[in-house]
């Protein structure tokens, strides 16, 4: 008896796809980090968020800060007239800046052959380049050259630049430690003696606190530490309720412990072979980020409708606050760090 069957490769057999809704799999998108969770157009908030050139123009944000009286002032008796205090004031400014990218795909054959809506992945898939893209931006502010870095030197935290405290690095006795983050937190809230402004934490239902965020290698060997065992799902207890509790490790006096994969990581510290991570340690203002124009979706129509494409574009100003030549809101933490991601 003969069976009329249709094997795999013939011509009329039929593809069922498998992916949900007739979409493709997706590459796992970065999800849109910084901005949810530390931005606010408020000044107490982790990233200094200005819309103002949405509405008026311009190509420049620029930010003052007066700094604190540091005068004696006089006693009784004494004369006031030719005594006084001149304000100390600095300004910060950041140059507004443009990104794009686009897609075009085919709306004749190709969309005929394939069942997932292109055009919608085209969109989406712009969407999440964009996110990584502020994301990226942002994070490259953080990490121009800080000002002042703290490190573990053979174990005693220590401040000093990041070309030294890169060159220090061991890569067995440097990772980082809650001491360590003891030590940064204690200087960043008098700015060493006011050698630099202290940082100024965020306010959290009524408690101060202050962000640091680390490369999931310092992350694996702080959750190494002997000590650490003691803050674990404290972030959870103290506000779940707040954005940047969200996805914290551990808070550490005060400090709500962050990991992300886009801080940097090298192997050459230590003078040559030592992996370490760049950390930072943030107060409010660290950053600042302002909108010129919101993410615009774009489409256009080539070869009388054969082919689309989008755009989609974005005008924005980011910038690490300094004022005076120092950074105001954010400190550098150094750390030898196990390599795990980059084995």
């Amino acid at each position: 008896m003969s069976v009329t069957q249709f094997g795999t490769n013939n011509a009329l057999t039929r593809k069922l796809w498998l992916a949900e809704n007739e979409q493709l799999f997706r590459d796992a998108a970065k999800e849109s980090y910084f901005l949810p969770r530390f931005g606010s157009e408020g000044n107490g908030s982790i990233i200094y968020e200005k819309k103002d050139l949405v509405k008026g123009g311009g190509d420049k944000l620029t930010f003052g800060i007066r700094m604190r009286l540091s005068g004696a002032g006089v006693g009784a008796g004494q004369t006031l007239e030719g005594n006084e205090e001149s304000l100390t004031t600095h300004s910060y400014s950041v140059v507004m800046d443009r990104i794009r990218h686009g897609v075009r795909v085919e709306n004749g054959l190709s969309k005929q052959r394939v069942q997932a809506d292109m055009e919608k992945e085209a969109r989406e898939g712009l969407k999440d380049w964009m996110a990584e893209k502020i994301d990226e931006k942002l994070f490259a502010a953080l990490r121009a050259t800080p000002t002042t870095v703290w490190y573990s030197n053979n174990g005693v935290p220590t401040k000093d630049t990041a070309a030294n405290a890169k060159a220090a690095m061991n890569a067995s006795e440097d990772k980082i430690t809650p001491k360590l983050i003891r030590a940064v937190k204690t200087w960043a809230m008098t700015g060493g003696n006011r050698a630099q402004s202290p940082l100024r934490p965020i306010k959290i239902n009524g408690k101060n606190h202050f962000v640091l965020v680390c490369h999931p290698d310092a992350v694996y060997d702080l959750k190494n530490d002997s000590t650490y065992t003691q803050y674990l799902r404290e972030a959870e207890a103290r506000g779940k309720e707040n954005p940047i509790f969200s996805g914290a490790i551990a808070v550490i006096d005060n400090v709500i412990i962050h990991e992300h994969e886009s801080a940097y990581i090298a192997t050459d510290g230590g003078g040559a072979s030592v992996p370490y991570a760049e950390c930072f340690f943030m107060g409010a203002q660290a950053l600042c980020w302002g909108w010129g124009m919101r993410e615009e979706m774009t489409q256009e129509s080539f070869d009388y409708g054969e082919q689309a494409g989008f755009g989609l574009g974005l005008n924005y100003a980011v910038g690490k606050t300094q004022f005076n030549s120092l950074d105001y809101g954010s400190v550098g933490v150094f750390v030898g760090r196990t390599q795990v991601s980059d084995a």
